[in-house]
């Protein structure tokens, strides 16, 4: 699924999306979980959020494109969000509402999960084998180190010899 943040008439509010659509059973925008609401056995979509240039927005292809095209609402005199705070924004609304069961109540994604209900969300726990989700989390804490020979000397002096990949 493609949603794209643009101005143009048909968009609709950011808040107003039905983000609870990313399980494919060969239908479209708008279709809705089986009564027990689960997915069914059906596979998660991929989502894709595009945000446009900041002067010149999503290009014409693009809106054609997409699924569904949506704006951040704003109040009092601010005209738009640079394209960092939109994307920002855009991200943690996401985030937000897929810890909620669209009850109105605030369980996390876990009891969500748990109590068998589907997450109003899009988000959902990715798909990447343990092994690689470990290398990512060592790689960004090796490059969180002020200095980063400093944790490839403390690997190496455990014994540890990482590819040079890891610390690029």
């Amino acid at each position: 699924l493609i949603y794209a943040s643009d101005l143009n008439p048909d968009a609709r509010d950011v808040r107003d999306l039905t983000w609870d659509v990313d399980f494919d059973d060969g239908g479209g925008i708008g279709d809705e979980s089986d009564a027990e609401g689960t997915n069914g056995g059906r596979d998660q979509r991929p989502i894709c959020i595009v945000m446009g240039n900041e002067d010149r927005g999503i290009s014409d292809e693009m809106r054609d494109l997409a699924d569904e095209t949506f704006y951040l609402p704003m109040c009092g005199f601010a005209e738009s969000f640079n394209l960092s705070v939109a994307t920002a924004v855009t991200l943690a609304y996401m985030s937000a509402v897929s810890g909620r069961d669209g009850t109105g109540d605030d369980d996390d994604g876990a009891a969500t999960a748990s109590a068998g209900r589907r997450a109003g969300g899009p988000l959902r726990p990715g798909d990447l084998d343990p092994h690689e989700l470990q290398r990512l989390r060592l790689r960004g804490v090796l490059n969180s180190l002020a200095q980063r020979r400093m944790g490839k000397a403390l690997l190496k002096k455990e014994g540890i010899v990482l590819p040079e990949s890891m610390f690029g």
